[in-house]
């Protein structure tokens, strides 16, 4: 396996191992605390492991070479693993949005809040961190899968933060925000979801780059003839 790829699917195997982690104890502190904001950040991190399944499918597929039906490759898998993970977060989202709003008009509840702020206080900087690190190996690779989870889990330390203050104001005697914290998680998924969907859209249209990117293309053409290296058939 040559080594580019090798760290790729290395990162994306790193994102479903911490995507799992993160779920197990999420869903623990939910049924423990009772949280709606729990209950939303669980269904968050149980769509970003799905994603993070995506993605490192999508890395696969894409690294394996031309074909009969595929003459230029398989990179745009990885595009339709970012397009599906999109997907899968607005519809979380829509999910988690209701939710949030229909325990606001009648928020219950919280037990051992103390239980998800710890929680929220060990998960935001282990998300931020993976976050750092898979958008890191999505710039050097030109990843557009491993730029989608990372993008996952921007919007988990987003999400995880707004759950931490909602359950601090639960701890301080507000009960409104625990649902309150639902919907922002909400609203974050949705931003970052509508992002995605216009990158994948982009690339599956064939646009045109920028003009600092064809600038940058035709420089590098440029000095590459001048160098001898290619020669121009047309005129």
């Amino acid at each position: 396996m040559v080594p580019y790829m090798a760290e790729k699917l290395g990162a994306a195997k790193l994102s479903i191992f911490v995507n799992i982690g993160l779920l197990i104890s999420k869903i623990a502190a939910a049924i423990v605390t009772g949280s709606i904001g729990l209950y939303a950040e669980s269904a968050h991190s149980l769509f970003d492991l799905i994603a993070s399944l995506l993605a490192y499918l999508g890395i696969r597929k894409a690294e394996e070479p031309e074909d009969r039906t595929h003459s230029f490759g398989h990179e745009k898998f990885e595009n339709l693993s970012s397009l599906l993970q999109a997907l899968l977060i607005t519809g979380t989202a829509f999910v988690v949005l209701f939710e949030g709003y229909h325990k606001l008009s009648g928020p219950s509840g919280v037990e051992f809040s103390e239980v998800g702020i710890a929680l929220m206080l060990v998960s935001i900087p282990v998300t931020y961190f993976t976050s750092k690190y898979l958008g890191e190996i999505a710039r050097k690779e030109g990843s557009s899968a491993l730029e989608a989870d990372s993008a996952h889990f921007t919007t988990d330390v987003i999400s995880s933060i707004s759950v931490l203050l909602g359950l601090v104001l639960v701890r301080l005697g507000y009960a409104f925000g625990d649902p309150l914290g639902a919907i922002v998680v909400g609203i974050v998924m949705i931003y970052i979801s509508i992002e995605l969907l216009k990158h994948s859209f982009f690339v599956f249209m064939d646009f045109t780059p920028d003009k600092g990117t064809m600038d940058r293309i035709g420089k590098v053409l440029k000095d590459e003839k001048a160098a001898g290296r290619i020669v121009s058939l047309g005129r």
